[in-house]
């Protein structure tokens, strides 16, 4: 996990010949839907980004109309990021619900996809990778904004602060596999892009949180 610490609360690891292929140790088993069960992840810097790329490998076993695979949310707005899968749809959101991209009918449950989502202030262009190949994009979605710092990043649920005794819903949980978790204060490159799905993916660490 480089120099991030990773605070896993699920029960058990996965190591597999998919993810050796890949340089990969292990994936996070996320057995079923939970709200007991996700990740807490303490990035190595401060979360405030005027630009970012988030990319991650899943495969996924039950999808329903938000499965979130990562959020990241302050008091102030518990939807600064967020990538989720929505039936056969991936989805991004930053700076709030009303800012989002979504791209249909790319994920195929039971199979490692890889995810990458891309977002800049400056103009606000954001875009969804699947596989390494672009499936979404446009501009003007959340321009000028600043994901603050101070927030609370998750794996496979969202903190959204709607109930007594932690704010999770179990609806909103993942269930299926994770690994490759990375977030960049940058826009990568096509190129970029994809060599993080590539045959030797897992040697690439994100700067902000890197697997």
């Amino acid at each position: 996990f480089g120099s991030e610490f990773l605070e896993i609360m699920v029960s058990l690891f996965e190591s597999s010949y998919f993810l050796a292929t890949l340089g990969c140790e292990t994936a996070i088993l996320f057995p079923m839907r939970s709200k007991k069960i996700f990740g807490s992840v303490h990035p190595a810097t401060p979360v405030k980004l005027e630009s970012f790329s988030a990319c991650i490998w899943v495969k996924a076993t039950d999808v329903l109309n938000k499965t979130i695979l990562f959020s990241y949310g302050t008091k102030r707005n518990p939807y600064e990021i967020q990538l989720y899968l929505s039936y056969q749809a991936i989805v991004l959101v930053v700076g709030g619900e009303e800012n989002r991209l979504a791209a249909d009918t790319v994920i195929s449950l039971g199979k490692w996809t890889h995810l990458c989502s891309t977002w800049n202030s400056e103009k606000g262009r954001v875009s969804l990778w699947v596989n390494g190949g672009l499936v979404a994009t446009t501009v003007g979605l959340a321009t000028g904004h600043i994901v603050p710092e101070g927030g609370i990043l998750q794996i496979g649920q969202e903190k959204n602060g709607c109930c007594v005794g932690g704010g999770f819903d179990e609806t909103l949980a993942f269930s299926g596999r994770l690994t490759g978790f990375n977030i960049w204060d940058r826009v990568l490159s096509n190129e970029e892009i994809r060599e993080t799905g590539g045959a030797e993916s897992c040697h690439i660490r994100g700067n902000v949180v890197g697997w």
